[in-house]
Parts: C-alpha cells; sequence; structure tokens
C-alpha cells in the first residue's frame, strides 16, 4: 500500500509524537508513524486548527455508527452507540489539544454502501461547514460484490463535493478481519481507495494495516477475544483506533 512521502514523515517526526491518554486498559496500542500521519496536508483543517475550532463529519456504517452486523464475522457484531471510534477520537482530541473546540457528527448506518451514503454526504455539506470529513467505506461493497469502478464512482463524486465546502476528505478502509479476508475479496476495493487517496484533498487513513499489526501483534485481536472480554476488546478497539485518528488529524497541522 502506498505511504506517505519521506519528506512529510520527515517533518511529522520533527513535530514529535503527542503524548497519549491511557487506554481503558491501561495499554496504549503501538502507532506507527507513517500509519498515522496523512499522507499530504489537510490544508482546510489546518487553517481551522489556527482558527481554534474544527467541524467534523464522520460517515460510515456499522463501526462507525457503533452497530456492526457482524459482516467481518461474528466477532465483529457488535453495538457500541457513541464509543465507536470517532467517539473516542473526539474524546482524544478534547483530551490532547484542550485549548481548541472539536465538533463532530456521526452519520451513516449498518450496511450502507457508499452510495446510500453520498446523498447523505451531500446533505450534511450543504447544511453546516464542515472542514473534516471522515468516510468509512468498503466493507459493506466487498461483502455484497459491488463493482469497485462503481465505488470509485460514488467516491470522486463525494470528494468533488467535499471539495466545494472545501473540506478535506480523508477515506477509512475497511478493518481487518480474518473472516473477512476469507469470505470476501477485499483487495480491488483497497486498490479504489488508494487510488483516490491520490487526489487533492483527499488521504486514506489505513485502519486495516493498523488493525492487522495490533491483531497479528497480540495487542488488540476482537476475533480471538473470549466472550467474557469481547465488551473490554471493542473498547480497547475504539480507544486505539481513536488515538490514531486524532494523531492524523492533529498531524495536518504539523506544517503550520
Amino acid at each position: 500500500m502506498q505511504r506517505l512521502s519521506l519528506a512529510w514523515l520527515l517533518l511529522a517526526l520533527l513535530v514529535g509524537t503527542p503524548a497519549w491518554p491511557a487506554t481503558r486498559e491501561g495499554l496504549a496500542c503501538e502507532m506507527p508513524t507513517d500509519l498515522i500521519v496523512p499522507s499530504a496536508p489537510l490544508d482546510n483543517v489546518a487553517a481551522a486548527l489556527r482558527k481554534g475550532s474544527l467541524n467534523i463529519l464522520a460517515l460510515g456504517s456499522g463501526s462507525t455508527v457503533g452497530d456492526s452486523g457482524g459482516s467481518g464475522g461474528p466477532a465483529l457484531k457488535v453495538q457500541t452507540p457513541e464509543h465507536s471510534f470517532p467517539y473516542q477520537m473526539l474524546e482524544m482530541l478534547r483530551s490532547m489539544r484542550p485549548g481548541l473546540h472539536f465538533n463532530l457528527a456521526v452519520r451513516g448506518g449498518r450496511s450502507m454502501t457508499a452510495e446510500q451514503m453520498l446523498p447523505i454526504l451531500r446533505r450534511e455539506l450543504a447544511g453546516k461547514q464542515y472542514q473534516l470529513v471522515l468516510w468509512q467505506t468498503g466493507t459493506v461493497e466487498a461483502v455484497h460484490g459491488v463493482r469497485p469502478d462503481a465505488l470509485r464512482g460514488v467516491l470522486q463524486d463525494g470528494a468533488d463535493a467535499a471539495d466545494a465546502a472545501r473540506a478535506d476528505l480523508v477515506l477509512i478502509d475497511p478493518q481487518f478481519s480474518r473472516f473477512l479476508r476469507a469470505n470476501a475479496d477485499i483487495d480491488p476495493y483497497e486498490t479504489v481507495l488508494e487510488q483516490m487517496a491520490s487526489t487533492p484533498a483527499v488521504t486514506l487513513f489505513h485502519r486495516y494495516d493498523l488493525t492487522e499489526e495490533w491483531a497479528n501483534s497480540g495487542q488488540v485481536d476482537l476475533e480471538r477475544a473470549g466472550r467474557e472480554l469481547r465488551d473490554k476488546t471493542v473498547m480497547l478497539l475504539n480507544d486505539c483506533l481513536g488515538q490514531a485518528l486524532a494523531h492524523y488529524v492533529l498531524s495536518a497541522a504539523a506544517e503550520h
């Protein structure tokens, strides 16, 4: 997968990594720098942070809204309204930068495709000024075998709408799942998301790579967590993703 440029990586390293608040388990997940820094500056986000306030729209399917139907397997069938990763990101942002104002709206729904979310995105952008849009997608398309080129067209329409509204678009790819990998071909959809990341004002948050590293290293492995540890593991996973996204967002201001 495409990783960020050397110059941007060096800039992020010079700026430094914020101190992470402890997760609920008292363990901070490893955060590889090349996975938690955008591949290019998010200019609209940086401008908003300089002014002291950032409006964020998080759009996605089950994992975003906290109501997963288990398309990634039984272990990923969870309900965590208001505790999903966008809300944990908001909590981390406010903790890490208490002098700034962060506002979050979460939209979407379980089993929604990008095509179904596109009207929601347009309506939200028309009704309020957002400087950042987080768009989680690709999993439902892979499960249902949606044509990858159709996904690309929808995402391009969304990118155009975000650009017209002066909002940076961060795409979020599927969460790592052995069950999903065994039962669906996600590679074409990952390719589409990578291609979209080359569009101006669009970057890709590599959720798949992060969650795969956490699972393989045993840090957070929801699919192999015992039933008695399921809820705690879900919360830890959301905490870790929230931390990673908070760093990703704040890195947008690194060169300013």
